[in-house]
């Protein structure tokens, strides 16, 4: 968006100065509609860790993004991440915080530590 808010300040720049072309109205269109027919694809990471808070270390981890390794790891074997703010801070959204009920029960657990569920639009 910030691309299209561009070009046409551009645009608008050259209305004034009276040098705006057929041709630049006419890319400008396209781009217009190219950005309007493209449709954003979501990404979603699933992170484990020891405890629900989000400075916690990742224990596990699953990524769908297009391109990355499902384990979520990088070439060296690390996993992507090494917290939930990590990845908060590279532009994921929590939409699913870990059941906190599952933590009451001391004595029997649940899965692997506690997951948290996150989203991304590209």
């Amino acid at each position: 968006m910030v691309e299209l808010k561009q070009r046409l300040e551009q645009c608008l720049a050259h209305v004034r100065a009276g040098t705006l072309t057929e041709a630049e109205i006419l890319d400008m269109i396209k781009t217009v509609d190219d950005a309007i027919t493209r449709r954003p694809k979501q990404s979603l990471l699933y992170i484990q860790a020891p405890t629900s808070h989000p400075y916690s270390t990742v224990i596990g981890m699953s990524i769908f993004e297009e391109g990355k390794d499902a384990d979520g790891v990088n070439e060296k074997g690390e996993f992507l991440y090494k917290s939930i703010k990590e990845a908060l801070d590279d532009g994921w959204r929590i939409v699913k915080f870990p059941e906190m009920t599952l933590a009451m029960d001391e004595q029997n657990t649940y899965g692997l530590g506690y997951e948290f569920i996150l989203e991304r639009w590209r």
